[in-house]
């Protein structure tokens, strides 16, 4: 697996590296497109949100700034920044939050 879009040689807040833009679901990979391991940093506008999705494999999401939350078949999971869930594979999610947020989102395939 070969990392991108993150610096070499120097620390940095994980969050600073992309950006909250208003109307906008903001991406960035992290990991090279078909590496065993898909991570993805995203950020949120206020009001913004991903419907439901199921993915193939399982999924880990890191909150990183806000209030964001895992929207699950039976219940609604807030996360605060630090916090982490996992999702298993094939289980329909979706991604919301109150106010913008950040997330990092890696995917194990």
């Amino acid at each position: 697996m070969t990392l991108r879009n993150l610096p070499y040689g120097q620390p940095v807040n994980l969050a600073d590296i992309i950006s909250c833009r208003p109307g906008q679901v903001s991406s960035m990979g992290l990991s090279e497109a078909g590496s065993t391991c898909d991570m993805t940093l995203l950020a949120f506008a206020d009001g913004e949100s991903v419907s439901e999705e199921v993915y193939l494999s399982d999924v880990m999401y890191v909150a990183l700034e806000g209030q964001p939350a895992v929207v699950l078949p039976d219940m609604r999971v807030a996360l605060a920044a630090g916090q982490v869930l996992a999702v298993p594979a094939g289980m329909l999610h979706a991604v919301e939050g109150d106010g913008p947020f950040k997330i990092l989102q890696i995917a194990v395939c």
